[in-house]
């Protein structure tokens, strides 16, 4: 398993990443054949919302960022529609700092029609952008090119990798096809 930062500094406690990728599986693994963003096949899928529908679990992941937020130390933190917005929020209120959100799409009603940010930000504002699970990262990234377009300086990270995106994250999970989730 790969951690955010270098493989020799994993990004948390070992207990608190092992902890993760047993939750991960007891809780958010199914088993089946699914299509996944980008078209990907897998024969294996992490729902994200059946370990963020619990508060105690979703505040031990959002703690898990406080070593990447030492690190970073930046101004806000943001995160991608839908799941993003779900551990930004939880990772924003444990680190006191204010939160942005990131659409897929322009939301094309009220008063910021036709903008992808929602959420007050400065130009040179540092920020960590938080996805859930990444499969290629294409969401990821467009966010994090969207958030600097306006002018801020991104850090983009996520709280699953299946191992397919350059993108960094808390833990990398990947299962070969077929295989059980305790290999």
């Amino acid at each position: 398993m790969e951690h955010l930062g270098s493989p020799d500094q994993p990004v948390g406690p070992l207990p608190e990443l092992v902890w993760l990728r047993k939750i991960i599986v007891e809780r958010a693994l199914t088993r089946g054949d699914y299509v996944l963003s980008g078209g990907v096949h897998s024969d294996y899928y992490i729902d994200k919302f059946r370990l963020f529908s619990d508060p105690n679990v979703l505040r031990r992941i959002a703690r898990l960022f406080t070593p990447v937020i030492a690190e970073i130390n930046p101004d806000l933190i943001a995160g991608t529609e839908l799941g993003g917005v779900v551990i930004a929020t939880a990772v924003s209120q444990l680190a006191n700092l204010p939160m942005i959100a990131v659409r897929k799409q322009p939301k094309g009603y009220g008063a910021f029609a036709d903008e992808y940010v929602e959420g007050p930000f400065r130009s040179g504002d540092r920020a960590l952008l938080l996805e859930d699970v990444v499969t290629n990262g294409r969401d990821l990234l467009a966010a994090a090119a969207r958030l600097e377009e306006l002018g801020l300086h991104v850090t983009p990270c996520a709280v699953i990798s299946r191992g397919l995106a350059p993108v960094r994250a808390l833990i990398q999970f990947s299962l070969p096809r077929g295989a059980s989730p305790e290999n």
